[in-house]
């Protein structure tokens, strides 16, 4: 387990020194987009990514402590096509970071503390100024393994366990471009349990023995992405679920928040949280009393970060 992290970690830093030849890359791709097909022009591509990083290095302190290693990544896609009257939005989030305890010795540990993929894409077709009638699908599931820390023998989720996907047509109110509102009557929402185990133990709300659970019912998506000053950026989501067929009226929520502060062209601040409500997953509490919970989660970091952003010209 140490040497592939160490490696990861050596190659990051080379990368790093050396950022400016693939950046030279990708800025004249991207510019290649001014001289392309008028079909490119109607695209908006926009990219962020940042790498975070903390090491600590104890020797002999008598204070007490732990060495340590910790990072985190953030990748963030866009691919925006519009045309006349026709719309279609599509974007990629990825984040993962983890902490090495004491690295190198017997005592090493490894942890994860973030771990995200979510795809979203979105196809409207304008009926007024602000309205499109629109037809959405999201989806959300993870990279690795999650354990139940300090237990890190048992494994209480995967890959696509849980994996979770919304499909549904409503409208959407668009009165700006950094703010969008989207409304459906009938979406279905659907939970993934690949994993046998997982399923055979009833996970995520899923019926023991069951890979997927089925919902239909009413959902909001609200989404706000802006530069709040020059070097500021918030971009939040926040989705809203019930379900007709069960307990309507109980709500799953699911609110997503990143904050970046740009210092110059390559360091920033990144302030992430994750707010979660699912009356259908248990969480075992401190006093080992079993129930559904608020779950959240918050990571911070300061790190490299770079932006891409390129708008054909097309109408």
């Amino acid at each position: 387990m140490k040497t592939p992290y160490i490696l990861f970690i050596v190659l990051l830093f080379s990368f790093s020194l050396k950022a400016q030849d693939p950046l030279k890359t990708i800025n004249a791709a991207v510019k290649h987009i001014e001289t392309a097909p008028d079909t490119i022009k109607h695209w908006q591509f926009i990219g962020f990514g940042a790498v975070n990083f903390n090491q600590a290095y104890l020797l002999n302190w008598a204070a007490g402590g732990q060495s340590s290693i910790a990072l985190s990544t953030i990748l963030s896609l866009q691919a925006n096509y519009k045309k006349g009257k026709n719309a279609w939005n599509n974007n990629l989030d990825l984040a993962y970071g983890f902490q090495l305890q004491a690295p190198g010795s017997s005592a090493s540990q490894f942890r994860k503390t973030d771990d995200r993929i979510e795809l979203n894409s979105f196809y409207g077709y304008g009926i007024s100024k602000h309205w499109d009638l629109t037809f959405l699908v999201n989806m959300k599931t993870q990279f690795s393994n999650g354990y139940n820390y300090p237990d890190d023998s048992t494994v209480i989720s995967k890959f696509m366990s849980p994996g979770y996907a919304i499909a549904g047509i409503g409208f959407s109110w668009v009165p700006a471009s950094y703010f969008t509102l989207f409304l459906s009557p009938a979406a279905g929402r659907f939970t993934f349990v690949i994993d046998p185990k997982l399923s055979d133990s009833g996970s995520f709300g899923v019926k023991r023995g069951k890979h997927i659970n089925a919902e239909f019912g009413p959902y909001v998506r609200a989404a706000f992405n802006k530069d709040l000053a020059k070097n500021i950026n918030l971009n939040t989501t926040l989705d809203l679920f019930s379900n007709y067929l069960k307990e309507f009226g109980n709500v799953v929520v699911n609110w997503n928040l990143l904050l970046t502060i740009k210092a110059n062209r390559w360091l920033s601040t990144n302030v992430s949280t994750t707010l979660i409500y699912d009356d259908k997953v248990s969480i075992t509490d401190l006093q080992g009393k079993k129930g559904p919970r608020t779950q959240f989660k918050e990571n911070l970091g300061i790190g490299i970060a770079y932006k891409i952003h390129q708008k054909g010209t097309g109408k």
